[in-house]
């Protein structure tokens, strides 16, 4: 699904939306994801929320992410070019940590 451009954000919509319903968190999803728009304010959004979803996936006894959400953000940003393939494990892991909740 993080493919596509339109489905992204509808994916990421319900990741923000199904990580404050599992941990109530006080954020409105529709924000996080309008925060989404602007440039290096996205990068935060992601940043903070990938170690929103650590925290507690680590708290119900998941594995996190390989090196810690900080690294492996990093790797996705510069390493993207490799055919994708740290998004798209991104993806994978942050949804099965959303599992886990």
């Amino acid at each position: 699904m993080g493919v596509i451009p339109l489905v992204n954000l509808y994916l990421l919509y319900k990741w923000f939306d199904e990580f404050k319903a599992a941990t109530k968190a006080a954020y409105s999803p529709i924000i996080q994801l309008i925060l989404c728009f602007i440039p290096l304010v996205n990068i935060y959004i992601v940043w903070k929320f990938m170690g929103d979803v650590e925290t507690a996936a680590k708290k119900k006894g998941a594995t996190g992410y390989p090196m810690g959400a900080t690294v492996y953000l990093l790797i996705c940003i510069f390493f993207f070019w490799v055919f994708g393939l740290p998004i798209l494990y991104l993806y994978y892991k942050t949804q099965e940590m959303l599992n886990t909740l």
